[in-house]
């Protein structure tokens, strides 16, 4: 008996594997298309956006310490011209 359920059993899930793939490849085309999933030159594109945004505020970070120092400096030698 054990035979002939498992056989029945194998035999509807064997004949119910084309339907449910031909669902479930619908289901994710139909998200794929809906979400737009990123492609690899996507990732790339934002990397280099990152990359870039990341130099741009070490550059500006630079830039301000350099100003401090310009500034404290300036601040010092008036200072001592004052007193």
């Amino acid at each position: 008996m054990d035979i002939l359920r498992s056989y029945v059993s194998s035999s509807f899930s064997d004949g119910m594997i084309p339907h449910l793939r031909s669902s479930v490849e619908d289901v994710f085309g139909e998200v794929v298309t809906r979400k737009g999933i990123p492609s690899r030159e996507d990732f790339r594109e934002l990397r280099n956006r990152v990359d870039m945004l990341d130099y741009n505020t070490r550059e500006l970070t630079k830039s301000l310490n350099s100003l401090k120092g310009q500034i404290a400096s300036i601040r010092h030698e008036f200072d001592s011209s004052n007193s």
